[in-house]
Formats: C-alpha cells, sequence, structure tokens
C-alpha cells in the first residue's frame, strides 16, 4: 500500500517516462486495488498506448515500493 507521499514521489521520479508514452495530464489519488485502499498513479492518455506498466517503483528509505499506474483515456485540456 502507497502513501500519498510515496506516490507523489513516483510521479515526480516517472513523469518524464509516463509522458514518453504520451500521457498529457498525471495525478496522484486514492484508489482501491486488489481489494486494499492505496494511492495510484493515474496517467490521462488521449488514445491508451499498450506498453503502461501496472506499477512503477519508487524507493523510499530503504524499502523499495510499488505504486499502481491507473491508465484513464481523456481528451487534452484545450483552453477556451
Amino acid at each position: 500500500m502507497a502513501t500519498e507521499e510515496e506516490a507523489n514521489l513516483a510521479r515526480e521520479q516517472h513523469a518524464d517516462f509516463l509522458r514518453d508514452l504520451g500521457a498529457h495530464g498525471i495525478a496522484v489519488d486514492e484508489v482501491r486495488h486488489k481489494g486494499e485502499k492505496t494511492f495510484a498513479i493515474i496517467a490521462f492518455f488521449k488514445e491508451k498506448p499498450d506498453d503502461v506498466p501496472s506499477a512503477l517503483e519508487v524507493k523510499t528509505g530503504k524499502r523499495t515500493l510499488k505504486v499502481p499506474v491507473i491508465p484513464r483515456l481523456m481528451e487534452k485540456f484545450r483552453p477556451e
């Protein structure tokens, strides 16, 4: 289970990777994953790429943690 702080750290460390996959927005939110509440990275794509990982690793102190990644399809925001 990832804390909000750990999920934000993973988002910061892996933002360039997710953008390279085509993510136009990256957020952190509390979700249910495998029956437990945890924080996850929500990556927004115009079209879902095939190679989005199910989790990204982040190291906090001596422990390595996998933070879930949830892809969502959404049009890119354009100001009016």
